[in-house]
């Protein structure tokens, strides 16, 4: 059994847990923007002075609130990940891995808007946040990476395209990342996660047409798409590939504690 943790832990925790909330309820409702000491202290029943001793600054705050979205984030990718272990079509995996990412994004629409909509401080990617963004978005990339190694997508004839300079810049940032694959591989990836997080942010940010419905199959079809765009080596069929799966929704919302799933105000 594991020991409580002291009386004032467990009230720190909690005032911090509470902080955290009121600034993304702030965030639900104006954006991130919204986000300020004074209105959560307001909100909280505390004066602008008393917070500093549980964040240093605003951006710590906002900073702490990226760790946490990008942690669900991770969470709920890591599960539909290992869920589709099994899935012997690879196009099926990758449509159900994005799938899980758009559902949280829906889930999740203040907490996607604070990660990836307009940015109002350069994030301290030293810490915590830096760890839980690069656990998340190193999912989708092992996605690709396994795909590309398994022989099931054929990158290279994106390597013809490529500029140098744009090549050597790959190159330097797969050995950073450690990333074993070659710059048309990694060109891949970016192609297919700017794809997905575009289509994503024109969605939540009302950008589409709304009368194209409510763009599942139009996701489908554009995630199945720009695989093979980057090199996809076999026949996918739409019908089959795209058919509803108890495994997309696995992970559920994994919201960050707390989160609120309603729509911010636009």
């Amino acid at each position: 059994m594991t020991p409580l943790a002291p009386r004032r832990e467990r009230q720190r925790a909690a005032t911090i847990a509470e902080i955290k909330q009121a600034a993304r309820d702030q965030v639900a409702l104006g954006g991130v923007a919204a986000i300020s000491l004074r209105g959560v202290a307001r909100a909280m029943g505390m004066t602008p002075s008393a917070l500093y001793r549980y964040f240093d600054s605003h951006d710590v705050l906002i900073t702490e609130l990226c760790a946490d979205a990008f942690g669900s984030l991770a969470d709920t990718l890591e599960a539909a990940f290992d869920a589709a272990v099994d899935e012997p079509d690879q196009a099926r995996r990758w449509l159900l891995l994005a799938r899980a990412y758009r559902h949280w994004a829906h889930e999740n629409e203040p907490a996607y808007a604070l990660l990836f909509g307009p940015r109002t401080l350069e994030l301290d990617k030293s810490g915590r946040c830096g760890a839980e963004m690069h656990r998340a978005t190193g999912v989708l990339f092992r996605c690709m990476i396994e795909q590309m190694g398994g022989g099931a997508v054929d990158p290279s004839h994106l390597d013809e395209q490529l500029k140098p300079e744009l090549r050597a810049r790959l190159v330097d940032w797969g050995v950073d990342e450690g990333a074993p694959i070659s710059a048309a591989g990694l060109a891949g990836c970016l192609i297919v996660w700017t794809q997905l997080h575009g289509f994503l942010s024109l969605e939540l940010f009302g950008h589409l047409p709304p009368t194209l419905g409510q763009f599942d199959d139009l996701f489908d079809q554009q995630m199945l798409d720009v695989i093979v765009r980057i090199g996809y080596r076999h026949p996918i069929d739409i019908a089959t590939t795209a058919a509803p799966s108890p495994a997309d929704w696995l992970a559920g919302s994994a919201a960050p504690t707390g989160a609120p799933s309603a729509h911010p105000a636009r």
